[in-house]
């Protein structure tokens, strides 16, 4: 009989209490990989969603600590598209409003002159004419979640939209939003003559030199910062916090799945002591001793693991179908997300088991006889 059997025979003696430790194992695991996958989702989503676009550098405020909180002047249009290598400026506002006065819903504010605009996808509708005010595109996850059709209106902060076009974006987040004439916004939101960020569109054959200069001329415009748009959300405080707070309540939950498997096992090791005291007389010495003990460790772990990955992503799918969540995230554990989980669960049950380990060769094998 090798260690791999007897530990599977010493967990199948006690099939409820492994089942139960393995399934608290794959509870934590399962809610290390949603809370990270959460947090990995919204910017990936970010990502998806301005490469649909066509957008290369986004402007932003300087030190604005989030993509809400910066505002930089609308006149800064024409400045900085007459920096050399850039092809096309869009500027955007963005905010959270109340939608027909029971959804709160991102909406956003492009000028008539957009390039976004020449590369929307139309999946039903028009697009806006020149000039055009008070009307309003949506994504057609939006349009779905508010049962809204072309030539419906809808209620923005109190005031009357008209319902133009739905938007055939295929990221999450573009599906989600509302589009809406940048001034209306501006009127909406308070914010005359101001944008939250620009977008730059660059030429054709820019080189990386190139870009670097661009930066550096964009930052002298004023107190602007320019960043690749897909790292759009690569300082914004907002994330970076849901970053910390899902990582570190992670841990935590994993690190409960290792002292889950240290009460198990030590539990275990209480009750076979007399057994562990005869092995022990026989021959057994004290590294195959604790490493069968360690292998028990490991092999809840590993079924807690498979657990793990399947009720996260059971999860996942069922955020995916909440309004709330699923409008604005592909919300997926990937394989970067569950390798790092599942290799820290494994190595704290592992640890978890080593007190246990140690507890059952402490004695000599006639003490241990005599204590059973």
């Amino acid at each position: 009989m090798n260690l791999v059997t007897l530990a599977f025979r010493n967990l199948r003696r006690r099939t409820v209490r492994s089942t139960i430790v393995a399934f608290s194992v794959g509870l934590a695991v399962a809610s290390a990989l949603t809370l990270v996958a959460l947090s990995d989702s919204i910017e990936a989503s970010v990502h998806q969603s301005v490469d649909e676009r066509g957008a290369d550098l986004t402007v932003m405020q300087r030190d604005a600590s989030d993509i809400f909180s910066g505002f930089i002047p609308e006149g800064l249009e024409g400045r900085l598209a007459a920096v050399p290598g850039v092809a096309g400026v869009a500027g955007e506002m963005i905010g959270y409003a109340p939608i027909d006065h029971s959804q709160q819903r991102l909406v956003l504010g492009w000028s008539a002159d957009s390039f976004f605009w020449r590369q929307m996808p139309i999946k039903d509708g028009r697009l806006p004419a020149n000039g055009e005010r008070k009307i309003a595109v949506l994504g057609a996850g939006a349009a779905d979640a508010l049962n809204k059709k072309v030539g419906d209106s809808l209620d923005i902060l109190d005031e009357k939209f008209q319902v133009v076009a739905i938007a055939g974006y295929v990221s999450a987040l573009n599906r989600s939003v509302i589009i809406v004439p940048l001034h209306d916004l501006q009127e909406l939101l308070f914010k005359s003559d101001q944008v939250t960020m620009f977008h730059l569109k660059l030429a054709d054959k820019v080189t990386p030199q190139d870009v670097t200069r661009i930066g550096t001329d964009v930052a002298a415009l004023g107190s602007l910062e320019v960043a690749p748009t897909d790292g759009t959300l690569s300082h914004d405080r907002n994330l970076a916090i849901l970053k910390a707070i899902s990582r570190a309540i992670s841990m935590i939950a994993v690190t409960m799945a290792g002292l889950s498997v240290l009460s198990a096992l030590l539990m275990a090791v209480q009750e076979r002591t007399r057994e562990i005291g005869v092995m022990m007389a026989i021959g057994w010495d004290k590294r195959h001793t604790m490493a069968s003990i360690v292998i028990e460790g490991v092999l809840i772990g590993i079924a807690g693991c498979l657990i793990g990955v399947v009720l996260g992503y059971i999860a996942s799918f069922s955020f995916s179908s909440l309004p709330a969540i699923g409008d604005l995230l592909n919300f997926r554990p990937t394989v970067s997300t569950i390798l790092p989980t599942i290799l820290a669960a494994l190595v704290l049950c592992a640890l978890g088991s080593l007190y246990p380990a140690w507890r059952a060769v402490s004695l000599a094998p006639a003490e241990a006889i005599r204590a059973a």
